[in-house]
């Protein structure tokens, strides 16, 4: 017996024994009851004599039944169909209606047996959706009928017959629908934790290839310019090629360092988690949650290299133009360290506006990083020749960069401008420090 099996019969075998023993009980004190031949317990004046059953002189039990072997049998079908209700509850329920259909055929009476059935019930309507069980319900038409097999015509010509028989179906319809009730909000719940749990990978999926993609593509860019510059002089002036080369064998190791850092933060299990401290020593405050979703890498375990921020700017700019003379970087006001998660996003917001102006602007660069009380701004700029704004067209990477700024809270701007180049500003929100 597996221990799921052997929880679950803990739990529904007590349910089975309390409701035998209750049911035994009902049983044996109604077939103690006299009763008359039109099988009132209180005489053939009825309730409105006044009179108790056992009043008239006769002992308590006058007229006393005993209960038929088989209707232990048919209690101790019950309480087995209860103890299997969770393996087998259509079976279970379907066997529980025909054993208190032959029990109340057999003549005694217990209105406390009902409570199997409809235990059953709730537990089926639970368990299954309504297709599979609605049709058992009509199991309810000759369980009612047994209780009144001793009446003519089944009693329904008495009056009075209709609304015992709408109390009797309530008390089998009124479980079923309170365990389709709660079998719909557990469906409900699950849709919705299947739906976080499908949006969490997709936005792990894309901080993932947004994180490749701009250590990848901004490496190969830096790469490509570099390569360009060394075949441009290495007939005429070989020895300026050694510079240019030197500079494609750094820029391509550090961007497999860096790619290995990325991938290995991916992999430890807690290595992503919003709200830790990071291997940089820095602590990731509630603003850094969404850097979660979208705003990048955490910083790495111990013994790692922590994840870059603004402080390596200057070293990012080097890597792309070790002169100086096509890269310029400003800083304005007084320079305080961001959350970790804000410092991340502007240094890639940086770097993927660095990329696309050596990509496609072709003329110098500028960056101006801008310290506020309330916020940090940076803002890109190139000088390439005006290009007509018909030919601007949003793609992947400043969508990027937009989702990363939008990840801390923050907000970006990109676009031609009318005197030629392009320019990203992204304004990002402090918060707690």
């Amino acid at each position: 017996m597996s221990q799921r099996t052997a929880r679950v019969l803990a739990a529904d075998v007590p349910i089975a024994l309390a409701v035998t023993a209750v049911s035994l009980v009902d049983a044996h004190v109604r077939s103690a009851m006299p009763r008359s031949p039109s099988g009132n317990p209180w005489g053939p004046d009825g309730p409105d004599s006044g009179q108790p059953p056992w009043a008239g002189g006769a002992p308590f039990a006058a007229g006393a039944e005993t209960l038929p072997p088989a209707a232990y049998l048919c209690i101790a079908a019950v309480a087995v169909c209860l103890a299997a209700r969770r393996f087998y509850p259509r079976s279970a329920f379907a066997g529980a209606m025909a054993a208190v259909a032959a029990f109340y055929a057999l003549g005694p009476d217990s209105g406390l047996l009902r409570l199997g059935p409809m235990v059953l019930a709730y537990t089926m309507a639970v368990r299954l959706p309504l297709r599979k069980w609605a049709a058992l319900t009509a199991l309810a038409v000759p369980v009612l009928l047994a209780t009144r097999a001793d009446l003519p015509y089944f009693g329904l010509l008495y009056p009075g017959a209709a609304g015992a028989i709408v109390a009797a179906l309530a008390v089998l319809l009124v479980p079923a629908a309170l365990g389709a009730i709660v079998r719909s909000r557990r469906e409900n719940a699950r849709r919705e934790r299947d739906g976080e749990l499908r949006r969490s990978v997709y936005e792990e999926r894309l901080r993932i290839a947004r994180e490749v993609h701009d250590v990848v593509g901004h490496s190969l860019s830096v790469i490509n310019m570099q390569a360009g510059v060394a075949l441009h002089v290495l007939d005429q002036r070989p020895e300026q090629a050694e510079p240019a080369l030197q500079a494609i064998r750094q820029t391509s190791k550090d961007a497999l360092e860096e790619l290995r850092g990325t991938l290995a933060v991916f992999r430890e299990p807690g290595g992503a988690e919003p709200g830790g401290a990071g291997g940089d020593g820095a602590t990731r405050t509630p603003g850094d949650a969404g850097s979660r979703a979208g705003g990048g890498a955490e910083p790495a375990g111990s013994g790692r290299e922590p994840v870059p921020g603004l402080d390596r700017i200057d070293e990012l700019a080097a890597g792309i133009d070790p002169t100086g003379r096509r890269v310029a970087v400003h800083t304005h006001g007084e320079r305080a360290a961001p959350p970790a998660a804000v410092d991340h996003a502007a240094y890639r917001i940086v770097q993927e506006a660095l990329t696309n102006a050596v990509r496609h602007g072709g003329g110098a660069a500028t960056v101006v990083i801008g310290y506020h009380p309330e916020e940090l701004t940076v803002e890109i700029t190139d000088s390439a020749s005006a290009r007509p704004r018909r030919e601007y067209a949003e793609g992947s990477g400043i969508a990027g960069m937009r989702e990363r700024a939008r990840a801390v809270g923050g907000r970006l701007e990109a676009g031609p401008r009318t005197e030629g180049g392009f320019r990203v500003r992204a304004d990002l929100p402090l918060g707690q420090r």
